[in-house]
């Protein structure tokens, strides 16, 4: 497996479209259908590549966003919207988004983003680890 990559979505088929790519491409997909659903899951798995639909019912998608950034500052979590004229890309970048993506969804150009995502984690991992192991010495 290659990671796991969080969706929050209240549309079942969006979810389920993301399931079915990503899974093929060797991800485990963890999905939730809300925000208080999305903060359950991140409290007991460790998921850094987050993707969150902007219009949820109850805690949409910005206040999400900010209330994962309060305890997972590296991950990388990426806005996806039907309806972009009620949220502004200034907005999403403030909440703490990486980027900001309009259904219908290209799953090709995401897959692809995933990848870099999952490379730059490790990445920002090593480096961190490396830096640790030197502050030891």
């Amino acid at each position: 497996m290659k990671g796991k990559i969080l969706v929050v979505d209240d549309e079942a088929s969006v979810r389920e479209l993301f399931d079915s790519v990503f899974t093929g491409a060797d991800y485990e997909v963890i999905s939730a259908a809300t925000g208080t659903e999305a903060l359950e899951i991140l409290k007991y798995e460790s998921i850094d590549v987050i993707f969150l639909d902007l219009k949820l019912f109850g805690m949409n998608g910005i206040e999400l966003c900010r209330q994962i950034r309060k305890t997972k500052p590296v991950s990388l979590i990426y806005a996806i919207t039907g309806w972009a004229a009620l949220f502004e890309i200034d907005e999403c970048r403030e909440a703490g988004f990486d980027d900001y993506f309009e259904k219908p969804l290209d799953m090709d150009m995401l897959l692809k983003l995933v990848e870099q995502a999952f490379a730059r984690l490790q990445r920002w991992k090593q480096r961190y680890n490396s830096i640790q192991s030197n502050d030891g010495k």
